[in-house]
């Protein structure tokens, strides 16, 4: 029997793991089956941010603590992937609290280089 693993949502730390998995895989370990399982049409978390109310398509509520010109108040070298910078992202240095559209660019980036697509199930 082939073990299975699922990761519940497609934001940094889901996107943390599937990454995780797949080094390993690369490297030759025996990796189970994994799947990650992301509610919206897009990866990211909180940081996916939308403008919807209301109910979506299955009829839950709509609701996002992220708003469009929220700016973190973290500072991004606690946020960053141990692998991928935001210098190595952008090409350039960023201010320390990026604001929320750049924090969702990177972790876009991060998901795109790493491959970990394949892996991810949409609204689900």
């Amino acid at each position: 029997m082939t073990a299975r693993v699922a990761i519940i949502g497609a934001g940094p730390s889901g996107l943390g793991q599937l990454r995780a998995f797949e080094q390993a895989r690369k490297a030759g370990a025996e990796v189970p089956e994994v799947v990650c399982f992301e509610k919206q049409t897009d990866w990211g978390g909180l940081w996916n941010y939308t403008w919807r109310t209301g109910l979506d398509q299955f009829g839950d509520p709509v609701h996002g603590s992220m708003y469009r010109y929220l700016w973190s108040n973290g500072p991004k070298e606690c946020l960053e992937f141990a692998d991928y910078t935001f210098d190595e992202h952008f090409g350039k240095p960023i201010p320390s609290f990026p604001p929320r559209e750049v924090l969702a660019d990177y972790i876009t980036g991060r998901a795109e280089a790493s491959g970990v697509r394949k892996h991810v199930q949409f609204q689900t």
